[in-house]
């Protein structure tokens, strides 16, 4: 059912910008990409040659990791609590968190990362608490799953740490060699990515902790926006009472929990280890937020986790009778309330944007700032307008490419044009952070002497990004998309004859 709803929902929004490049990426598989490891490209890739390429398609993708992440989710809360009413209400509130509604629907690196953390959680504690030695490895395979989705990866390390540091029935298995080998094992299967980098300038590296931190300063609202972030991804009811149960566990001690007293120390202990795997990553935002904006989907990894913490602790957790008994009589209603004031508006918009007023909705006229949700209309218009230029133009003995404005409109003009020609980047500008995988695969693909179409959705500056490389340039006449009540998108075309090459390298900061 779960699948089914994400599947109808991923039919009405057109693809985003990022959607689109990680699609890219399964167009132009490797080892690795400029932006993130390359599992998303990887598994789309896997997707769509089975079931072909289309919007649904790649979100397919998406649809299949987030039902696997809530079988985790299921499957972990079952196996410590035995509690069939705990294990369900976990399941289903991990699958309406608004942030589950948009990566269990959309397709990006973080349906990736999210899936393989949660499996990585659900193997390390059968391998700590339970003992079973095979499921060091199992995680070993899941953390690399992990590290070759996304380098936020690295936040599962410290809250695994300090869980077998700071106890001592736990701690001797620092001391084993299996942590380690798997470890080791994790980093064999990610080392392919990590030679890519190696031959490529580390351009993955520069991007995520270099080139993404220039002009960083310190502001003490950023983590006020980060908290803001977390109300909405979570809802707020969620997030607080999330909060408020971790922080009771990690500090107060050891809870006391509803079950038979045989099942006290493994219900207990693994209690514990989840508020460690969920409390680190959010610590970490938290503190980097002082220096970075941080985005409200970056904790994402922690819901599913957290969503079997919150449950075990809402119906079992009886150290605090007053505040247990408090949440749970109202627990259905505060929480299905939060949920419902953040999911429904969300899906309305996104289904159906015209209902908002119309300075929201159309451009005022050809050449003026169009507003935010001109994004939903025109993809299959300009595809098939470029369809007919490319079948036109490549038929010219001197060759012909199509060049975008940036990363993400060449991403969608890519996926929306008839047989999915490639769109390029024309004269990078200095200082670019994003899309520079466009100029690896651009090199070769430029022959000089062949004639470009220049794509973008903004009329400011076109013609400076394409005369200094071509003997010519000439405007072509605007895509205007428009319905009864007025324009809804516009792009404007330039034709450039016989480039002249001479862009400047902009792919490495080293």
């Amino acid at each position: 059912l779960i699948g089914l709803l994400h599947a109808i929902f991923a039919m009405f929004p057109p693809v985003n910008g990022d959607e689109a490049l990680y699609w890219q990426h399964s167009m132009h598989l490797d080892w690795g990409y400029y932006t993130h490891p390359p599992m998303t490209g990887w598994l789309i890739a896997f997707v769509t040659h089975l079931f072909g390429i289309s919007a649904v398609s790649l979100r397919l993708t998406a649809i299949v990791l987030h039902i696997g992440t809530l079988y985790f989710v299921y499957a972990l809360c079952w196996e410590i609590t035995q509690n069939l009413k705990v294990a369900r209400h976990a399941f289903v509130l991990c699958a309406l968190l608004p942030i589950s509604i948009l990566f269990g629907t959309a397709i990006t690196t973080d349906c990736s990362l999210i899936f393989f953390y949660t499996a990585s959680v659900y193997f390390l504690r059968k391998a700590i608490i339970e003992g079973h030695t095979l499921h060091w490895y199992t995680t070993g395979v899941s953390i690399a799953g992990m590290l070759l989705s996304k380098f936020m990866a690295f936040l599962f390390f410290p809250g695994a740490f300090f869980f077998l540091l700071f106890h001592r029935k736990y701690r001797p298995l620092l001391w084993s060699k299996h942590p380690y080998l798997a470890f080791a094992l994790s980093i064999v299967l990610f080392s392919p990515f990590l030679y890519w980098n190696y031959q490529n300038h580390w351009l993955t590296f520069q991007f995520n902790f270099f080139i993404r931190d220039q002009e960083k300063t310190l502001s003490f609202v950023s983590p006020l926006l980060y908290i803001a972030g977390q109300l909405l991804a979570a809802s707020p009811f969620i997030f607080i009472v999330l909060l408020i149960a971790v922080i009771h566990i990690v500090f107060r001690g050891t809870p006391l929990l509803n079950g038979a007293e045989e099942n006290q120390p493994p219900l207990v202990d693994s209690l514990v280890f989840l508020a460690y795997l969920v409390g680190m990553p959010l610590l970490f935002f938290l503190l980097i937020s002082i220096k970075a904006e941080v985005g409200a989907h970056w904790a994402a990894i922690i819901y599913p986790t957290g969503s079997v913490l919150l449950c075990m602790w809402v119906f079992l957790d009886r150290s605090n009778f007053v505040l247990r008994k408090t949440l749970s009589s109202f627990w259905y209603w505060a929480s299905s309330l939060s949920i419902f004031l953040l999911i429904v508006p969300m899906l309305t918009i996104l289904t159906n944007p015209k209902i908002l007023p119309e300075r929201f909705v159309y451009t005022p006229a050809v050449g003026e700032e169009a507003p935010p949700l001109s994004h939903f209309f025109g993809w299959e218009e300009i595809g098939h307008h470029l369809g007919k230029l490319h079948t036109e133009w490549s038929q010219k003995s001197e060759g012909f490419f199509f060049v975008a404005k940036d990363y993400s409109l060449a991403s969608l003009l890519a996926l929306y044009t008839p047989n999915h020609p490639d769109f390029y980047l024309m004269n990078y500008e200095e200082g670019g952070k994003h899309g520079k995988e466009f100029l690896m695969w651009e090199r070769g693909n430029k022959p000089i002497g062949s004639n470009a179409i220049y794509v973008s959705d903004t009329n400011t500056g076109l013609e400076n990004k394409m005369m200094p490389f071509f003997k010519r340039v000439e405007e072509l006449e605007p895509l205007v998309i428009r319905d009864k009540k007025g324009i809804l998108r516009v792009f404007f075309l330039i034709i450039g004859y016989h480039y002249l090459g001479g862009e400047p390298d902009r792919l490495s900061i080293w």
